[in-house]
């Protein structure tokens, strides 16, 4: 099978093109500025926003959108409404130029109406594009992800590794961290599975914790006692990340937002194609 897949060189997009080239598929990859060649890939350097998405979209079986963007750069036209709207609505455009309608869609855990951050806003209006369209789709929601160098697990790390750990508000907000490698070996075993078309999948991993136990967890993974945390009024941390306009601090206004909601699922169902789910203590890449 024939798979294109945008941000295959990312955090996730990696993980989800292993997969599938390791049973057998034939990936190419799109990514702004690949960083070098990658054995049994096919990687085409192009920007997204602007690039003939057409061309490479040609005679594809499937196409997997792991596009997303944690931070804005809106000096360099990375934006929100850019990378997650704009973005998908020229993936469908040229999708159906093209006669390709089979997409597997990463969206993110937190995607609804209503949703107060401006991240998981453009999540949402990418998925109703998607929706309207005339395709053969399958969304996809994760919660935190990890596996790898996780960017926000790698934060944590790097903050217990101080005297005294800086915890926005109470530290109870719950997370149901997911496996990376988890949901790439989803993707690619429902790809040809027609029961998943028109489908949303939320993805948690199998155990919840909270924003302190998750600081824990990232401690004994290191072989380090947990840290002693301080937590920080979020009339503070709202000031601290409003300066991420101008300086680069480690959180930005719609990142903490999106911190302090529940971040859950009771969704099981995709147990069925990966089976007993990899938990956040166990030994991983």
């Amino acid at each position: 099978m024939r798979v294109l897949i945008l941000g295959g060189t990312g955090y996730v997009g990696a993980a989800i093109r292993a997969a599938y080239a390791q049973k057998g598929h034939q990936v190419t990859v799109v990514a702004r500025h690949p960083a070098r060649e990658i054995p049994g890939v096919t990687v085409v350097s192009m920007d997204v926003l602007t690039g003939d998405l057409t061309g490479i979209l040609s005679g594809m079986d499937v196409v997997v959108n792991a596009i997303g963007i944690i931070r804005e750069r809106p000096h360099a036209g990375i934006t929100f409404e850019a990378m997650h709207v704009t973005l998908v609505e020229r993936l469908l455009e040229a999708m159906a130029a093209v006669g390709v309608n089979r997409l597997l869609h990463i969206s993110a855990l937190g995607t609804r109406p209503g949703a107060v951050s401006r991240y998981h806003q453009t999540k949402w209006r990418a998925e109703e594009r998607i929706r309207q369209a005339n395709g053969r789709w399958t969304i996809f929601r994760p919660s935190l992800v990890f596996g790898g160098h996780a960017p926000f697990f790698e934060l944590l790390a790097q903050l217990t590794r101080l005297p005294v750990a800086p915890l926005p508000g109470s530290g109870q907000t719950l997370f149901q961290p997911v496996y990376r490698q988890d949901i790439a070996r989803f993707l690619v075993r429902v790809t040809e599975d027609d029961t998943t078309v028109g489908q949303t999948y939320e993805l948690g991993g199998p155990k919840r914790y909270t924003l302190t136990e998750l600081y824990d967890a990232v401690a004994r993974k290191a072989r380090r006692h947990p840290t002693t945390k301080l937590p920080i009024p979020l009339s503070v941390m709202g000031v601290v990340a409003s300066l991420s306009r101008w300086i680069p601090v480690p959180i930005t206004p719609d990142q903490l937002t999106m911190l302090m909601e529940p971040n859950i699922t009771d969704d099981r169902r995709w147990e069925k194609w990966v089976g007993p789910l990899t938990p956040f203590e166990a030994d991983w890449d």
